[in-house]
């Protein structure tokens, strides 16, 4: 996989070097990127110098800095066997989120939060795209993403271990007013639709954030990154 934008492919360098097969610059942008060529050579990735033009190519659309990498994707966090681990006790689910800006943002606060899994189902959720890469500024690279085949089965494993489930769902309970000490999974849906029924029935209680302005809701990753403050608040003062 090709990701672009200098923050992305400094966190890719430093959390799996040996799976970054090149680094490509642009020429034109040599200069400024003295720190991510020092890097890569330090782990013994190859760097190519190319033309502004090339990079324009390889990166498509998206806003690269001057600088791409080839990535070979890695292995997904295994759901059991992260779940299993006492020291996982912050779970964000994410059901049915489909634009990768939101789902990069969303991976950032859960790094900034040192959130434990990140689940999402296999089937229509956007995936760990060059979009969501850059969207995360490189925290994509150190979070670990988990994709399960059914959300419901997944959030029943989570409650057997231990963790209370909490929905987002506008008329849920003010999230200030939870006691979200010990295990928490954090369930968010779909940017429009919110989590489905199916998903929320399996959840032990539904959350919300307390609105004072005009409108009425936050974006997912706005959401998100309220919750989970919250959580952190709590439980790890």
């Amino acid at each position: 996989m090709l990701i672009y934008g200098a923050n992305p492919v400094f966190e890719a360098l430093r959390a799996h070097p040996s799976r970054v097969r090149f680094l490509a610059i642009a020429r034109e942008h040599s200069g400024r990127m003295q720190k991510l060529v020092a890097e890569a050579r330090e782990a013994g990735v190859e760097v190519r110098m190319l033309p502004m033009q090339q990079i324009d190519k390889m990166a498509g659309r998206g806003v690269h800095n001057g600088v791409v990498a080839d990535v070979a994707e890695g292995r997904f966090a295994d759901f059991h066997d992260t779940i299993e681990n006492e020291e996982t006790t912050f779970v964000l689910v994410l059901d049915g989120i489909t634009d990768p800006q939101n789902f990069g943002a969303i991976l950032r606060v859960a790094d900034g939060f040192a959130i434990d899994l990140v689940v999402l189902p296999e089937h229509e959720s956007v995936g760990l795209t060059p979009t969501a890469v850059k969207a995360s500024a490189g925290a994509s690279e150190w979070v670990p993403v988990s994709y399960v085949t059914n959300l419901s089965r997944a959030i029943e494993s989570l409650k057997e271990k231990g963790f209370w489930v909490y929905a987002a769902a506008a008329d849920g309970d003010r999230a200030d007013k939870i006691d979200f000490r010990g295990k928490v999974a954090l369930v968010l849906g779909n940017e429009g639709k919110g989590v489905r029924r199916n998903v929320l029935e399996h959840c032990d209680r539904t959350v919300s954030i307390p609105m004072f302005g005009h409108v009425d809701s936050f974006n997912v990753a706005s959401a998100t990154a309220v919750l989970c403050y919250e959580v952190i608040r709590q439980t790890r003062p």
